[in-house]
């Protein structure tokens, strides 16, 4: 059972009646710095400005108090984004509950012994510091402060802690961080790099290649996706579980399983945040301003890109094909063939990532590397080194040719139409595990594991 310990839940424009930590530094959320470039009225326009910052505010909360409006249609359905454990399976649940568990073996081991004044609550479970101060610290206090007045016994603080230890457990057993306490994680951990709005323009950005992602614009370069679809909670997780090699991002599995759910939450608001913006931004009229209900439609239309990424997911039913030296062949051939899978325009003809199709004339007539769409230069992976930032599985380096790379110039091979019959696939499922095949050839890691195995059979 899952319990809720805050009596009400922040959301919208209710967000400033919540208690703030004085500590805490009072952020604030700022315009995308391309909403000139996305409406000229709207950029040349002060007051227009503050009215999107307000609207973004009524959806969004603030970096101190976020959380999610409820619509009305949610409130009918008993549906509450800010609630993110709702959306955990039994066996997630009982998971993180289990870490829980293990995150706070010694506040547990605390209530157990009866000393709750000994327990100690991390700084950045402010709601949850604040629910065990009120509900249970402050009268365990008040009796053991009456023992030493005379005004109570020690049999009195014993039925108090035999009355509330499993509550008190339970509190950090099922603890699930709110929109708050995640947004506190996010100012610690990850604001240096992805900055308060999540426009990968924190301080220490500037020093980092590649830069950190901008969540605004919506786009994810690894997921487990179609069409290039919003991230599940769980693409999220496995990037801040695994991190992403080759960057500045790094693996936040030194974490709690809630924490990192947290995270997610917190990310995923920033990005609805900022896709919610640039709409909103690109529809701005001069003379009918944002009528709120374009507001809340388009704030519901974002919603429902982020709701069908579960839809989406590339799944594959039948037995992952074996390698043999002639799927080896066959994919290197599509590897190679400019008709088919053309990877060698990008990953050059021994896969180091140095095709001529990497490149691109700046204006003054210099080759560069092309740009993705956060304006980034690229490198096409060196497919010979066996760093592949979303997984080297098989199913991993599949998904990337399936569904190409969001926000960069990789394809989705499995989107490629025959130009004979345009209702055929250009490449067959096959096929696709075909280039698999012949990619992970290229890689040294998996040759050094094939001599190794080789060597140890004999």
């Amino acid at each position: 059972m899952r319990h809720r310990f805050l009596v009400a839940v922040c959301a919208g424009s209710a967000l400033a009646s919540c208690d703030i930590e004085p500590s805490r530094p009072q952020l604030s959320f700022s315009l995308n710095e391309a909403v000139p470039e996305l409406n000229e009225d709207l950029g040349d326009d002060r007051v227009a400005q503050d009215h999107l910052l307000g609207a973004l505010e009524m959806l969004f909360g603030t970096p101190n108090n976020p959380g999610y409006l409820l619509v009305e249609e949610w409130v009918d359905d008993e549906y509450n984004p800010n609630w993110g454990d709702l959306e955990l399976s039994d066996e997630e649940w009982e998971a993180l509950v289990a870490d829980n568990e293990r995150a706070f073996a010694s506040q547990i081991e605390g209530i157990e012994r009866g000393n709750f004044g000994d327990v100690r609550v991390p700084g950045s479970a402010i709601d949850l510091r604040r629910d065990w101060e009120e509900y249970y610290l402050a009268e365990w206090e008040e009796i053991a402060a009456g023992i030493e007045a005379g005004e109570a016994t020690q049999a009195d603080l014993d039925a108090y802690v035999e009355e509330n230890a499993e509550d008190a457990v339970a509190m950090f057993a099922e603890w699930y961080p709110t929109m708050r306490e995640s947004a506190e994680f996010y100012r610690v951990q990850c604001l240096h790099c992805h900055g308060v709005d999540g426009g990968g323009d924190g301080p220490t950005s500037e020093f980092l290649s590649p830069r950190p992602r901008d969540y605004r614009p919506g786009k994810f370069k690894y997921t487990a996706l179609a069409d290039k679809a919003r991230p599940r909670r769980a693409d999220l997780l496995n990037t801040l579980d695994q991190g992403i090699y080759g960057t500045a991002m790094p693996s936040f599995r030194r974490f709690s399983t809630a924490w990192l759910h947290g995270a997610v939450d917190y990310v995923r608001l920033l990005s609805i945040r900022g896709e919610t913006e640039i709409r909103l931004a690109t529809e701005y009229d001069v003379d009918e301003k944002l009528p709120l209900e374009v507001v809340q439609q388009t704030y519901l239309d974002v919603w429902e890109q982020w709701d069908a990424a579960y839809d989406k997911v590339i799944a594959y039913d039948g037995e992952i094909p074996e390698s043999t030296p002639e799927r080896i062949a066959h994919g290197r051939e599509l590897y190679m063939d400019e008709t088919r899978a053309n990877c060698v325009s990008c990953h050059g003809m021994n896969g180091r990532g140095d095709g001529a199709s990497a490149y691109e004339k700046n204006d003054e007539g210099e080759l560069v590397l092309v740009k993705d769409e956060w304006g980034n230069e690229i490198q096409p992976r060196d497919l010979t080194r066996g760093l592949f930032r979303f997984g080297r599985r098989p199913i991993d380096i599949y998904r990337r040719i399936y569904t190409g790379i969001n926000g960069t110039p990789m394809p989705a091979h499995a989107e490629m139409k025959d130009p004979e019959d345009p209702s055929r696939r250009l490449m067959s499922d096959e096929d696709l595990w075909d280039i698999v095949h012949y990619i992970r050839s290229l890689s040294t890691h998996e040759k050094t594991t094939q001599v190794a195995a080789e060597t140890a059979s004999h």
